[in-house]
């Protein structure tokens, strides 16, 4: 059905026919893989990844020639149909060649990236959470730096989302090599100021001519690098070396795998001297 508009523009009058599907358009609705997350897809398109895609997209979706595909934020975002119509039809100006496969075969393998790239909290994790909670602002001490909804240190990356926005086996790298990974505005810094002061811990702003530097105790110190004697970055990272059993490792990443603002999250028990309140 066409509609009838009248736009004047200076003294004249103009008549606008414009086509009422055209203004009442919906938005297009987007193309859910019809395979979904089942085993068999998963495991289908695990041997599409190989024998097609691992040679430049690494075994497992490292990277290499081609783009990482595993643990990205990135892929995360993509949704299945445009997913599909990338890997159908190439990407031009790339190495990315048009696929030959199926359909079925292409939504397989999105199955299997989807896998690659699945949080914490759409994965099985074992380990007793509620033993993990205690460990984490207890006997552990990680609520000393990091926090979790509003209850622990700042020194840290906040935690309150982890689960949502980490795999399972990121956030146990992250607990067994804290060195590893050191996300940004928490590399570990130290500078000594002319006349001896010793300020160490998380660099945050910091330019050609100043710093900011936030210590263990919560305070923000911001200096001018023409008023220090020295300034050291350091590779290591802030977080020790846990002392961890593999047990009490499992237990921590049991209830960190759960930590998500993105869905109504169990709520923590407090933990104070050992005792529930």
């Amino acid at each position: 059905m066409l509609t009838e508009h009248w736009l004047t523009v200076g003294s004249c009058a103009v008549l606008l026919v414009v086509s009422a599907g055209a203004q009442d358009k919906a938005p297009e609705k987007k193309i859910a893989n019809p395979l979904g997350q089942s085993k068999a897809a998963v495991e289908a398109g695990q041997a599409q990844y190989s024998s097609g895609c691992a040679v430049c997209h690494g075994p497992t979706g490292q990277g290499g020639r081609g783009s990482r595909l595993a643990d990205v934020e990135r892929v995360r975002k993509i949704d299945d149909g445009r997913m599909f119509d990338i890997i159908k039809e190439g990407v031009a100006g790339t190495q990315m060649p048009p696929s030959s496969l199926s359909d079925t075969q292409i939504w397989q393998l999105i199955s299997f990236i989807r896998s690659l790239n699945a949080s914490a909290m759409e994965q099985p994790v074992a380990g007793d959470a509620a033993t993990g909670e205690a460990l984490f602002f207890a006997s552990g001490q990680c609520s000393r730096c990091h926090m979790i909804r509003g209850r622990g240190g700042l020194l840290g990356p906040d935690l309150s989302n982890v689960g949502a926005r980490r795999s399972a086996d990121r956030i146990r790298k992250s607990i067994e090599a804290p060195n590893a990974l050191i996300e940004p505005g928490y590399a570990r810094v130290e500078a000594v100021t002319r006349d001896g002061q010793r300020i160490s811990g998380a660099a945050k702003n910091h330019s050609n001519y100043r710093i900011q530097i936030l210590d263990a105790e919560g305070n923000l110190h911001l200096l001018l690098k023409n008023d220090l004697r020295s300034l050291t970055h350091h590779t290591a990272s802030l977080m020790p070396q846990p002392s961890l059993s593999d047990v009490e490792k499992q237990n921590l990443l049991a209830f960190l795998s759960r930590q998500s603002l993105e869905a109504p999250a169990e709520q923590s028990r407090r933990i104070e001297h050992g005792k529930e309140p």
